[in-house]
């Protein structure tokens, strides 16, 4: 924001001593430049300079190395990620097909440990780093992926205890796909599924899974996407911390190993010859839960057109007069 005030003050800068040396030689020197004006011009200039470098100096600092206690918290994960079997890989770009993963343009994963090869289970983890909103406002959600050893239907399970609101999801999602389960489960998570496979996700939520998800990830949501779990919420992860890794500990031998089981056991009887195929899969009804329309309303495209009007402000509308007041100062025709 700074290194953005910076440059945009220079250019109003020059706006107003360049357009106010050319109106002096056009409207009062007759549209002949003196030496006063070119005096003036190469002050101008002098300022100018400094100011470019100041900002270069100051988007130069903006753009530094973390801290030594920043860098040295990042190795003490790195070295504990190394201990237990998994490696850093940091992403420039979202690693899962999860809802939750995608909730924006330039998403990243950093940190982001993974097991190497087949790894212990396929497990990996970390923070999802990406912008949104109108002026890119940067969020993190963390999360918690495990390789089940077959696929199942599609099902988002939407935790009513990590800050938002009963069905507020990460995206659109048809809300006549939601599932009212047994007991106090309603009370944790909205679940989500294909309306054809309603009686197939009561399959992977059996009452101890269900046990295992309150007792254990009330605060996550979770997704079932292909053979692939979700953990994640809203909030980023340390893991340079003991509490980190014991979350991790805890989901990975807890309710991701009971839903790895009932994967395993799972089959769509909807898929022809489904027993006779070497890789399991799931009928196109079930793959995928129906994106529901959800208008955003008016006020986002306002912000939209208010923030590009806002750069237009800063940068273009000083920079063409700046541009002008210059011409008319050095055409001394």
């Amino acid at each position: 924001m700074l290194v953005h005030l910076s440059w945009s003050i220079l250019l109003w800068y020059c706006f107003v001593v360049f357009m106010a040396i050319g109106i002096r030689v056009d409207g009062y020197g007759d549209n002949d430049t003196g030496p006063d004006d070119y005096r003036d011009l190469a002050i101008a200039l002098v300022v100018l300079a400094l100011g470019v470098g100041g900002t270069l100096l100051l988007q130069r600092w903006s753009m530094r190395p973390p801290s030594p206690r920043a860098r040295l918290a990042e190795w003490r994960q790195t070295l504990t990620a190394l201990a237990n079997g998994f490696e850093s890989r940091p992403m420039a770009s979202a690693p899962l097909p999860a809802l939750t993963a995608q909730p924006a343009a330039r998403p990243a994963a950093y940190p982001r440990f993974a097991a190497p090869g087949p790894g212990p289970g396929g497990i990996e983890f970390g923070d999802l780093v990406y912008r949104t909103g109108v002026h890119g406002k940067p969020a993190v959600r963390s999360y918690i992926a495990v390789r089940l050893p077959s696929a199942l239907p599609h099902l988002y399970l939407d935790s009513l205890a990590n800050g938002r609101s009963a069905g507020d999801l990460p995206t659109s999602v048809d809300r006549q796909q939601r599932l009212s389960l047994e007991g106090d489960f309603d009370r944790y998570f909205a679940a989500y599924a294909p309306l054809d496979y309603a009686r197939d996700a009561l399959y992977a939520l059996t009452p101890d899974v269900m046990a295992a998800l309150i007792d254990d990830a009330s605060h996550l949501d979770v997704e079932i996407i292909d053979d692939l779990v979700v953990f994640s919420t809203p909030a980023a992860a340390d893991y340079s911390q003991p509490a980190a890794w014991n979350r991790v500990d805890t989901v990975v031998d807890g309710v991701a190993a009971r839903l790895a089981k009932r994967a395993a056991a799972y089959r769509d009887d909807r898929v022809p010859a489904q027993y006779a195929r070497p890789a399991r899969i799931i009928g196109p009804d079930g793959r995928r839960l129906v994106r529901g329309y959800r208008s955003r309303g008016l006020w986002p495209v306002l912000g939209r057109i208010g923030w590009v009007l806002t750069l237009v402000l800063l940068y273009a509308v000083p920079a063409i007069f700046a541009f002008a007041g210059f011409m008319s100062i050095i055409d001394d025709k």
